[in-house]
């Protein structure tokens, strides 16, 4: 986990993430994917969004999102870069291309446990995640900056501010401080 963050360093160091640079961090997620699915998926966690690090110098996070099962979000769009990797389970994303008033589907994929999808705004960042199973889906997101709200889409409206909240981590998850020390820099507010 520690070389993907420093790694992740290392590629936001050369400017502004575009289409080359989303998937050089894409392939870094899936180098760093054994450690994750070896650590992470071996138990259950409440369903949350979990923070798990914090960079104060690019200030990218990386976070653990657990799906209850049946659950989906809202159609939103993250107005940053985004990987995701699927650690437990599966989860399928649609995205969307919207106006104002409407928002039309443009195609969905169901990820499996390994897959490594990613965000891009402007063009590819509109989409909402399911979790259909019956047991509980793990994520791992990898987010160009602290997500406090996502944007949601609302008919007639367009894009609105939801927050977005974080759960505390379980003290179990101390097995992040083999990799250098405590990956979060920030406390959870």
């Amino acid at each position: 986990m520690k070389i993907m963050i420093d790694e992740i360093r290392r590629v936001l160091q050369a400017g502004q993430v575009d289409g080359a640079t989303i998937h050089e961090i894409q392939e870094l997620v899936v180098d760093s994917l054994p450690v994750m699915v070896n650590r992470l998926a071996a138990r259950t966690y409440e369903p949350g969004r979990y923070l798990l690090y914090k960079d104060s110098d690019f200030g990218f996070v990386v976070m653990m999102l657990v799906w209850a099962p049946g659950q989906v979000t809202p159609i939103h769009a993250h107005g940053t870069w985004g990987v995701e990797a699927v650690i437990k389970n599966h989860v399928r994303v649609t995205s969307y291309d919207c106006d104002t008033n409407v928002a039309r589907e443009i195609g969905s994929v169901v990820l499996p446990v390994g897959a490594v999808a990613y965000v891009l705004p402007p063009d590819a960042d509109v989409h909402k995640v399911e979790h259909f199973g019956s047991e509980q889906a793990i994520t791992v997101h990898v987010y160009g900056k602290e997500l406090l709200e996502n944007l949601v889409f609302v008919p007639g409206q367009g894009f609105k501010g939801m927050p977005c909240s974080v759960t505390e981590l379980p003290s179990d998850l101390d097995w992040f401080a083999g990799f250098g020390g405590v990956l979060r820099e920030m406390p959870i507010a």
